[in-house]
């Protein structure tokens, strides 16, 4: 567990032994009894994560009578998470956050994206966040136009592909003319460890939740996008600042855009009006509450809430793209992203071969999913069946990175 991870566990975990108590003549009471879902679209020990188990801590609080139940689905760049939130029964009893990264998802009208922002029900976002890019302290990359200078694509984490960070990563390198590797399967604090090992040079994320790394003396900011300006990194790049062209600008303008709708909270369209109320009012009461303040104040978290239909305002503006960022957007689609191959030993099968775990060549653990349609498995040159991949087998594995479905498993 990594030293946020902890501190999260200790401010948000603590609540639970607090006393908390509501004013019955002001609160509604249509959840008492009742257990809310709080999906959180992400894998436990990360930004999303915390927020969303802060959230939902105070928003019981808020609502007496009600169980606030926490629930990590990640995957597939919030889209899992997202499509399960837009999918639930209308009744305001699931909700859940998610990165609002999923709206090139559905610009591009992607099929895996089943969900329309527009028509969701929005309680409220928690934060603004400056986007910035942060590389680690090992490497030799010191400024964002030092990308420009890399003879080989440079290694950087994403959560997956689609993901806000996965393009936005892809539109900064086709504007400002750079390669990148963009490595799916990093969730929670997978990417700091990732840096750590070499494994990356950096990754894109909110300026609060890669401070921690940044403030250990492990990584340098290299670029902020969105937000004024932080000055207390005189060698940050600020994107308006490095925007000269057309292509660049517009690029630039939609990142930013996008920072600030930032830890949102929504629910499945249709939520009747009382319930859907009940559940903006607990919210904006949640994070105007001083203990939520001082909690998010020990992590250095930004608390800039807003509440309502504003929100989905905001979200539903972000739809209408110009027709050159929506191309672009498509031709980046019609590359697949980066994949790599490894020679292993096979440590272990999972539930028939749906997972296989192995030791990279620096001898670290990792794994990858085996799909029955999409996973080609060969065993001896010959097609075989992931249900006969054993444990001690030496293969060679091609994926996109730890804990992403792999492309071949190749054994002797």
């Amino acid at each position: 567990m990594t030293v946020t991870s902890k501190i999260i566990a200790a401010v948000v975990g603590g609540l639970g032994a607090a006393v908390l108590t509501s004013d019955p003549a002001t609160a509604s009471d249509l959840f008492k009894g009742k257990t809310i879902k709080y999906i959180v679209a992400t894998a436990a020990g990360g930004g999303y994560d915390g927020y969303g188990r802060l959230t939902a801590r105070y928003m019981e609080k808020y609502l007496p009578g009600s169980t606030f139940a926490v629930i990590n689905r990640p995957g597939a760049g919030h889209i899992i998470g997202t499509n399960l939130i837009y999918a639930a029964r209308p009744n305001g009893q699931t909700i859940g956050t998610f990165n609002t990264g999923v709206i090139y998802s559905q610009i591009l009208k992607l099929k895996a994206a089943r969900y329309d922002l527009s028509k969701m029900s929005w309680i409220g976002k928690a934060a603004s966040a400056k986007r910035t890019i942060v590389v680690s302290t090992l490497t030799p990359y010191k400024t964002f136009l030092d990308f420009q200078k890399a003879k080989a694509p440079i290694p950087m984490a994403v959560s997956g592909v689609g993901s806000a960070a996965y393009t936005e990563l892809r539109l900064l390198a086709n504007v400002f003319d750079f390669k990148f590797k963009l490595l799916p399967g990093y969730s929670g604090g997978d990417d700091d460890m990732a840096m750590m090992r070499g494994e990356v040079v950096g990754k894109m994320g909110s300026m609060s939740g890669q401070g921690d790394f940044v403030r250990a003396g492990k990584g340098r900011y290299v670029l902020q996008v969105g937000g004024a300006r932080d000055t207390r990194y005189p060698d940050m790049a600020f994107g308006d600042d490095i925007a000269k062209t057309p292509e660049q600008k517009a690029v630039i303008k939609l990142v930013g855009s996008q920072a600030e709708m930032f830890r949102v909270t929504a629910g499945p369209p249709n939520i009747p009006k009382d319930r859907l109320a009940a559940l903006r009012e607990a919210y904006g009461k949640a994070f105007d509450d001083p203990q939520l303040r001082a909690d998010a104040k020990k992590l250095r978290w930004d608390i800039t809430p807003l509440v309502g239909a504003k929100v989905g305002e905001e979200i539903s503006a972000g739809l209408k793209q110009p027709p050159a960022i929506i191309a672009m957007l498509k031709d980046l689609q019609k590359s697949k992203p980066s994949a790599m191959k490894v020679s292993v030993k096979l440590t272990a099968t999972k539930r028939g071969g749906r997972e296989i775990q192995f030791k990279t060549a620096k001898g670290e653990d990792d794994k990858t999913k085996i799909s029955g349609s999409r996973t080609t498995v060969k065993i001896a040159g010959k097609a075989s069946k992931r249900g006969s991949l054993k444990s001690g087998m030496a293969c060679e594995v091609t994926y996109r990175g730890p804990g992403t479905e792999a492309i071949l498993v190749d054994c002797k």
